[in-house]
């Protein structure tokens, strides 16, 4: 247990089956949700077990609080995660997922079943955007190329069909936090046999194309709510024909006149005067 980034560890006892809901802090912002990826945000250790109760030694993220709930149905999984004595799991988000994705299944209640027969199974319940490593099969930590793996999942990530503003400006913290790591790392002169200057840049290309294609689906978001309609379709019609009502007052008759006869005779006439 090295994570510092968790709280002091803490011990629960589970004394049938069960379920750990793991539920994020209504004040941890979005944009705070770009620190849930760094790291682990929950490690448990087997402590004792038994055919009838277990003991978990178990960290948490501070911005996290765990429940234990009772449970009479068993939850069925394909692949649960059979830990003994001594043995252990660290929650990791899941590569390539968006942490706005992340942050939503947290603020609802990440649930994991918990199941007792001389061993711990441990299971995420559906929908799955987050899950248990094996201590022992635990890579990313020591991970010597991180910040590559990193680079690649967010240019392979799907975009979100409908994005808000707020995630829209989550993605471009979290590219540009990811830029800045992969160039650190170049500096640094960490590069290995497996990746070149020549790969960083490539890397850093495809980052670049698609902040200029997040920013640019911000921009139009903001500048305007939706592409068939007008930038200014949401300002008060009925103002806007009183502020020309009270510029046509302030202004002189000749540039009323003018103005009438530019409406009048179209865009060719309009060019002529320029050109006069």
């Amino acid at each position: 247990m090295f994570e510092p980034l968790l709280i002091q560890p803490q011990i629960i006892e589970i004394n049938h089956q069960s379920t750990l809901k793991l539920v994020l802090s209504e004040q941890f912002g979005n944009f705070s949700v770009l620190q849930l990826q760094s790291g682990p945000i929950a490690e448990v250790v087997v402590v004792n077990v038994s055919e009838t109760n277990m003991s978990l030694m178990v960290r948490l993220h501070p911005y996290l609080s765990l429940e234990i709930i009772e449970t009479h149905e068993y939850v069925p999984s394909d692949a649960p995660l059979n830990r003994s004595v001594g043995q252990g799991w660290r929650l990791f988000s899941t590569l390539g997922i968006s942490p706005k994705l992340c942050a939503e299944q947290l603020r609802q209640g990440l649930s994991i079943a918990v199941d007792i027969d001389n061993v711990g199974q441990f299971h995420i319940v559906e929908p799955i955007k987050w899950e248990l490593v094996p201590l022992e099969a635990d890579f990313r930590l020591g991970l010597i190329a991180r910040e590559i793996q990193l680079a690649k999942h967010i240019i392979a990530r799907s975009m979100d069909i409908e994005p808000n503003a707020e995630s829209l400006l989550v993605e471009i913290s979290e590219l540009e936090s990811i830029r800045n790591d992969l160039k650190r790392f170049a500096n640094e002169g960490l590069l290995n046999q497996n990746y070149s200057d020549n790969d960083i840049s490539q890397l850093d290309a495809q980052l670049v194309k698609k902040r200029q294609l997040l920013t640019r689906r911000y921009s139009q978001l903001v500048e305007r709510p939706n592409l068939s309609r007008a930038a200014n379709a949401d300002v008060d019609q009925g103002l806007l024909r009183r502020k020309l009502e009270s510029y046509q007052l302030l202004a002189p008759p000749q540039l009323n006149e003018l103005v009438e006869q530019l409406m009048a005779d179209g865009t060719e006439s309009s060019f002529a005067l320029e050109n006069d």
